[in-house]
């Protein structure tokens, strides 16, 4: 394809994997009217692009999607390093682990994550009951001085978190959620529905709740009642550092 049908596509792309498959969220991202995104990827406004395009194609341009999220990949060992304890055993096979970007607890956003955020990848056992059937798998990294999940997770702790589920229907499950000025925070989660308000009352509560209060917020006020705004995704297991334990 050319930079024109690559431009189409990558537009279609970011549509159903990043905007919910809604042109009219993509439109309010860019500040533009969904009328004019729609005539766009239907071709009916193609002689400006296609001009850029013939520039592009001419000048050997091509589309980097930067928006390209780093999930959970597979794993290819180039000689492998094992620990001592493992001298003599046979290689681990690649396809047991998933390699899942790992990211500090403030920049773990619902969507994307910054090239400039991620901060490694972290190997996972694909095997374990807990995380076989799910792939939409982020790591994050406890942050430094975050005691507010104390004693159950400490700051530099890494938690697995299933960015598929958002379900918080079951009061006090551990989730990754964001506040409504976008940072990350492990948090548990209480969501009350208030039907006559059209509303939920989302509760974000530490387990050191002596330093921390409650932080109570509207989906529909503080969220504009998108849950993929308030929560990220669920807890699903943790790597501590029990040595001083």
């Amino acid at each position: 394809m050319g930079f024109y049908e690559d431009f189409i596509s990558g537009l279609n792309r970011a549509i159903d994997e990043r905007f919910e498959g809604k042109k009219s969220r993509l439109a309010k991202a860019a500040e533009t009217h969904t009328s004019t995104l729609s005539r766009l990827l239907d071709k009916e406004r193609s002689q400006w692009l296609n001009q850029i395009a013939r520039l592009a194609d001419s000048a050997g341009l091509t589309l980097i999607d930067r928006g390209e999220s780093p999930s959970p990949r597979e794993v290819c060992w180039v000689d492998a390093k094992v620990t001592a304890a493992g001298n003599g055993l046979p290689t681990p096979e690649h396809e047991d682990y998933y390699a899942v970007p790992l990211v500090d607890e403030a920049g773990a956003g619902p969507g994307i994550i910054p090239q400039g955020q991620l901060l490694s990848w972290f190997l996972v056992w694909r095997h374990q009951e807990t995380i076989r059937h799910r792939a939409d798998l982020i790591a994050v990294r406890i942050a430094k001085g975050s005691d507010s999940m104390a004693p159950t997770l400490a700051p530099g702790d890494i938690v697995l978190v299933d960015r598929q589920d958002k379900n918080a229907d079951r009061p006090g499950r551990i989730m990754l959620v964001m506040d409504p000025d976008g940072a990350g925070k492990v948090k548990r989660v209480h969501a009350q529905h208030l039907p006559e308000e059209k509303d939920y009352r989302l509760t974000y509560y530490s387990d050191n709740a002596a330093a921390y209060p409650p932080e109570v917020y509207s989906l529909k006020r503080d969220f504009e009642g998108d849950w993929h705004r308030a929560i990220v995704g669920r807890v699903i297991w943790a790597w501590s550092d029990v040595s001083g334990k």
